[in-house]
């Protein structure tokens, strides 16, 4: 049953992590035992190698699993059930791995959010992934004093959408401890997704224990891990990013870092809708036949952008290497061509993909003007900052960066200089998304809302100094450059 997997969202638990969550889960007086979405079983089947007494219940939406479970279980144990739409009653220990569905795939959400609202006095964002609503619906059917561990995905942490779910936890005070797996580490086989165990006890915690596990065997039945920080519940803030809480050292706001919105502002790229059909090179132009007005310069891969500075030489020679540098802008189209291709791709069904059904014209293009500074999107470890001098526009394979004024070129090549350094990109790393395989990730208003030097403070020698830098970025050695440029940014960003 494979293709069932991505249609329920199954991601199966690792043996070693599902030992822990159960023997954390069962303690001397549990009589009770719940697992919301038992899959292939392996909470259930350790939960019964624990104590043979204990009552037992299983739900899964998938009836295969449910099948194969009955060889395993008592038949009135299990049930092939939608846990969400299941009226249950409290239990001592709750275990579960739940479905990872994305909230653009629960069909029914709006009326899951009202319900989550009347029945459990929590209004939940849309933007929830479905575990989400699978745990408040378990830890309101958690036995006083018993226990809950749930492994779900950890970007709810650094997310807008998790505001709600942090300040649950922090009013409830049920929430004992947050385990992350770092991020380079692949839980599941099949999906490149960050990691957590929650743990939770129906009482009145005091103290959280966030826990940071770089290799699975730190799992042990001691409860003892190497990276431990423990706050108070008055110590959080619902509205932060919980991955902070993580980090031996939080970063120190002085009165020389402001807010990069202060600045200006970083929104994302050109989304088109469909970029086989809106993208397009030189010869495809040409064998077309397709007039210069429908064509819009414009970047449309990260991986095309290899040096610090993109000018307009650089944009000539992605041409000459036939990449693809344009998109196709149906509503300048003024010539026979331009209408087959339009008609190409009503024929294609191209104008009914979620955003061109939503623009009118489908094959309109947003009026996004070309950013000065490029920010990637998805990084490792170190975030790609392009210079754009070419006033080429790009896709959302980049963030732009719009500065809120006019400001003059040498000041927009020091703040580029400064986003290239290592002092920068530490700073603007707090506010960092992180995915599976070690993949980082950067929402505009993540970088908005991080902090980054005040260039103004920057004096009139210093600056020429990076200046002069920047001009040998192109001819000079880069990283003995930006090498250069951080030994003069570290000394204002380490100020008081």
């Amino acid at each position: 049953m494979i293709h069932n997997k991505k249609k329920y969202g199954q991601y199966f638990t690792n043996e070693k992590i599902a030992k822990f969550m159960v023997n954390w889960v069962i303690k001397n007086k549990t009589k009770s035992f719940l697992d919301p979405a038992v899959g292939e079983g392996v909470f259930i089947k350790l939960a019964q190698q624990i104590d043979k007494t204990l009552n037992m219940t299983a739900l899964d939406i998938d009836d295969y699993w449910c099948q194969y479970l009955q060889h395993y279980l008592k038949k009135d144990c299990i049930k092939n059930a939608d846990y969400l739409n299941t009226e249950l009653d409290k239990y001592d220990a709750i275990v579960c791995n739940p479905p990872y569905n994305k909230f653009q795939k629960i069909k029914n959400r709006k009326i899951l959010i009202n319900n989550f609202q009347e029945k459990y006095s929590i209004k939940l964002n849309g933007y929830s992934n479905l575990c989400i609503y699978f745990l408040i619906k378990s830890l309101n059917e958690l036995n006083t004093n018993g226990r809950c561990a749930y492994i779900i995905p950890y970007e709810f942490l650094n997310t807008g959408y998790g505001e709600v779910i942090k300040r649950f936890f922090i009013e409830s005070h049920m929430l004992h401890s947050i385990i992350k797996f770092d991020n380079s580490m692949k839980l599941f086989e099949d999906a490149i997704t960050t990691s957590c165990i929650l743990l939770f006890e129906n009482k009145y915690n005091e103290k959280i224990h966030f826990i940071n596990v770089s290799n699975i065997n730190e799992l042990d039945s001691t409860n003892s891990f190497i990276d431990e920080k423990i706050y108070t519940y008055d110590e959080l803030n619902p509205n932060g990013k919980w991955l902070n809480y993580f980090k031996i050292k939080q970063l120190k706001v002085n009165n020389n870092l402001i807010k990069l919105k202060d600045i200006g502002q970083v929104k994302r790229g050109i989304a088109t809708g469909n970029n086989s059909y809106f993208t397009l090179n030189t010869k495809k132009i040409s064998d077309l036949k397709l007039s210069k007005d429908v064509c819009l310069p414009c970047i449309t891969k990260s991986a095309d952008i290899t040096n610090l500075i993109f000018d307009i030489e650089e944009f000539e020679k992605l041409k000459r290497d036939n990449k693809k540098t344009y998109l196709f802008n149906g509503t300048n189209a003024n010539c026979q061509n331009d209408y087959e291709y339009i008609s190409y791709g009503e024929n294609s069904g191209y104008d009914k993909t979620y955003l061109t059904s939503h623009r009118k014209p489908w094959y309109s293009i947003e009026n996004k003007m070309p950013a000065p500074i490029l920010l990637s999107v998805f990084c490792r470890n170190k975030l790609k900052v392009i210079r754009n001098t070419s006033n080429v526009r790009n896709l959302t394979t980049f963030h732009g960066f719009y500065f809120n004024k006019l400001e003059k070129e040498n000041f927009i090549n020091l703040f580029f200089c400064y986003l290239l350094t290592p002092t920068a990109q530490k700073i603007l790393f707090n506010n960092k998304r992180e995915y599976g395989d070690g993949l980082d990730k950067f929402e505009p208003n993540d970088l908005n809302n991080a902090y980054v030097l005040n260039i103004n403070l920057i004096s009139e020698n210093d600056r020429n100094k990076i200046l002069n830098l920047y001009e040998d970025l192109k001819k000079s050695n880069r990283n003995k450059c930006i090498e250069e440029m951080d030994n003069i940014f570290s000394s204002y960003t380490e100020a008081s």
